[in-house]
């Protein structure tokens, strides 16, 4: 597009070339082309005929000039006004804004955004987010799922470190920012701390597996661990002990000081059942005062006898803060030589806990297959 100054330029060349051309030759032809006056009064028209062309043309000019920059102030005091507004909302944003560059530098965030990595204002600006990340991989991983999800993530989830070195996570949906020709140019999104929602989650599924008040496993997952062993024992022609366990004198513990002792004293049993066994074991509580144990490692009957005569002596002891005593009555059931499935290993220990209960209590009792 030709510039102003060439417009003005080119418009006055071409009207003095067809005045001076023009005009000349129509006075050549009248005889007048030597007249003074007559040559002095074209001059003047001329220069008078220019003066209002370039005057008319240069009034439009400026005055589109005019429209152009009130356009463009105009343009520029709604921009400003769309950053002051979108200013005023982020700083009121309950969650976390965000914008970074390329490399991940943080060129615009909200109060709440500082407030979460444990910063001001001041000196969030500018601040590497990769530097706040738990695991190692973890732009890494957001980066990956931006990529992977066409360029926008919904609810990515992530631990992240504050300032201080504290721990905390959070959910982000975010998305690729780029330019007019659609180059990417960095980051932008929102992000919620999702602390006490994690927490929650990791307590119920614990909860799903475990027992609340001792934190043993539950009847659900040592059923599932159960399954779990016999496939492997099956596969490498292994064996393997189930021990169920009741408590002799627990009732009397609950009917004499309560059903809070009586949960302190299933926790003093848990623990003994743990300090008594290995790691690798598989300790549950079933419900009430029973218990159950897997043994595995291609254990013998005779070794498994050791283990259970070593609960029974830890739990026949002493209960803190209380004059009476509760000891074990287990029956075991030993895989394969009682049975090859779940329920007919768990119908075996169970009937020779009751028959050592039968037998006088504080006790073992083997299956019979």
């Amino acid at each position: 597009m030709l510039s102003s100054a060439t417009r003005i330029v080119g418009l006055y060349s071409v009207l003095a070339t067809a005045w001076v051309v023009g005009s000349d030759r129509i006075l050549d032809a009248a005889g007048l082309g030597e007249v003074v006056l007559i040559q002095n009064v074209k001059g003047t028209a001329f220069v008078l005929f220019t003066a209002l062309a370039l005057w008319g043309f240069l009034r439009q000019e400026f005055q589109r000039r005019t429209r152009s920059e009130d356009a463009l102030r105009s343009t520029l005091e709604r921009l400003a006004q769309s950053e002051a507004d979108l200013r005023s909302v982020i700083e009121k944003l309950p969650d976390a804004f965000f914008r970074t560059d390329l490399d991940g530098r943080v060129s615009m965030a909200s109060p709440q955004f500082a407030r979460e990595f444990g910063l001001t204002p001041e000196t969030v600006i500018g601040t590497r987010i990769a530097d706040h990340y738990v695991e190692e991989d973890g732009r890494a991983k957001f980066l990956a799922a931006l990529e992977d999800s066409g360029g926008e993530v919904r609810d990515h989830r992530m631990p992240m470190r504050r300032q201080d070195g504290s721990t905390f996570w959070i959910s982000a949906n975010a998305y690729v920012r780029r330019d007019p020709a659609g180059r990417p140019i960095g980051v932008e999104g929102i992000a919620r701390n999702t602390t006490a929602q994690h927490h929650l989650e990791e307590r119920l599924r614990y909860l799903a597996g475990h027992d609340a008040l001792t934190g043993l496993c539950n009847r659900i997952r040592f059923e599932d661990r159960l399954e779990h062993a016999i496939a492997r024992a099956k596969r490498d022609d292994e064996s393997f002990a189930l021990l169920f366990l009741d408590l002799d004198g627990f009732k009397e513990v609950n009917d004499t000081h309560g059903h809070q002792k009586g949960d302190e004293v299933l926790v003093t049993t848990a623990q003994r059942l743990s300090s008594a066994l290995r790691n690798s074991d598989t300790t549950a509580r079933i419900g009430g005062d029973e218990f159950a144990v897997l043994l595995e490692g291609d254990i013998s009957v005779e070794n498994a006898r050791a283990v259970a005569e070593k609960i029974i002596d830890s739990i026949d002891r002493p209960l803190p803060g209380l004059d009476l005593s509760v000891s074990a009555s287990v029956g075991m059931a030993f895989y394969p030589s009682d049975g090859v499935d779940a329920g007919v290993l768990l119908r075996c220990a169970d009937q020779a806990m009751y028959r050592a209960k039968r037998l006088g209590k504080n006790r073992l009792e083997l299956g019979t297959a």
